[in-house]
């Protein structure tokens, strides 16, 4: 990145889940800090669009100060693509699938938690969809740590 990033794309596959989570997240503590200047949209793989966050998703983070009521799922497109000036993505098949249709973003996509700051950097972050209320804790709280160690990437603290 030539520049710090001031719009940033979560994806995941469904973006009912975990690409909501960290978009949420990280909007909820930039807007805190009231640091101007980056956004976050976040989206799926295979996403089918204008549907919820899951109800477990929902409740999980709203334990967290999250709300993610009004959340739609948008599906990847070149347009959020090519208008991103990072792309974080939850497992490597993710990145895979995403620089299949999208090659020229192959400089802006990475893991989510490589920014993590706790743990493995190289691996993914699980899907929690149909599984019970701990896997979707357990996933916020990973996208959580990657989410603060981005935030002190960009120097946002």
């Amino acid at each position: 990145m030539s520049h710090p990033p001031s719009n940033i794309l979560f994806v995941c596959m469904g973006n009912i889940c975990r690409s909501p989570f960290a978009q949420g997240l990280f909007t909820k503590l930039v807007d805190q800090k009231r640091h101007k200047g980056v956004d976050a949209e976040s989206a799926g793989l295979l996403a089918l669009p204008g549907n919820s966050a899951t109800f477990l998703a929902q409740k999980v983070a709203t334990e967290y100060g999250v709300d993610l009521t009004e959340h739609q799922a948008k599906l990847v497109s070149e347009k959020l693509v090519t208008g991103s000036d990072l792309i974080l993505v939850m497992e490597n098949s993710h990145k895979d699938a995403l620089l299949s249709d999208f090659p020229m973003a192959a400089d802006k996509v990475f893991l989510i938690r490589h920014f993590a700051r706790f743990g493995s950097r190289n691996r993914g972050v699980a899907d929690p969809y149909g599984l019970n209320y701990d896997a979707y804790r357990f996933c916020f709280l990973d996208i959580e740590d990657a989410v603060l160690g981005l935030l002190e990437f960009l120097s946002i603290r």
